[in-house]
């Protein structure tokens, strides 16, 4: 019974041990809380990597939201099905809050782009005068194309307003003045002193990924 008990607690320590320890997969010495090495004699060819849970994007966006860790990362295999979407394509996701919800780990999408078109009415008469939702303007264009090509989603997925930043690159000062833009991406302005409203004028928007 003695010697039992000695070999019971010695396996408690080792377990405890290890637990509280850094882990390593193919290596003695890991230099990180989880290092995985590629074993030794590995061959050109042979399966390495590592595997996330592969789950389509409804089986995604079914995850109850109760504790879950900031950061769990799956994998999707389709865009979720539902008619408002978190999930859209397919690809690594991770966990970033109740607000933002799932995040794709997009490694290629661009830093910036610039807005789809908008109309900048000089006319004081209009009711849209002064004010423009740059970022619904966006969102409503990207969602509803008007001509998609054959094969296509039909649609472009789009960021939340709070992935965006928003500047004017450009826009004439002889005719437009007090040009601001709130976080939220509402551009607003007012016609210059003596500005020309018998030409068509314009302003470069873009949009920077944060």
């Amino acid at each position: 019974m003695i010697r039992r008990e000695l070999l019971f607690c010695g396996s408690l320590f080792l377990m405890s041990t290890l637990c509280a320890a850094q882990v390593g997969i193919n290596t003695a010495n890991p230099k990180a809380t989880l290092d995985i090495t590629l074993q030794e004699g590995y061959s050109t060819g042979d399966k390495a990597g590592i595997t996330v849970p592969l789950l389509s994007g409804d089986q995604i966006e079914a995850i109850h939201s109760d504790n879950i860790k900031q950061g769990t990362l799956v994998y999707s295999t389709s865009p979720s099905t539902a008619v408002s979407k978190d999930v859209y394509g397919i690809g690594y996701w991770f966990w970033k809050n109740n607000t933002d919800k799932w995040e794709p780990i997009n490694s290629n999408s661009p830093t910036f782009f610039y807005s789809p078109s908008v109309v900048v009415s000089t006319d004081i008469s209009d009711p849209g005068f002064g004010t423009i939702d740059l970022y619904n303007n966006y969102k409503s264009q990207f969602k509803a194309p008007m001509v998609s090509s054959v094969g296509s989603a039909g649609y472009i997925n789009t960021y939340n307003n709070n992935q965006l930043e928003y500047y004017v690159t450009w826009y004439d000062p002889s005719v437009f003045t007090n040009v601001a833009i709130s976080e939220a991406g509402i551009l607003t302005y007012q016609l210059s002193v003596g500005a020309d409203t018998s030409k068509p004028s314009y302003m470069n928007v873009v949009f920077v990924v944060k």
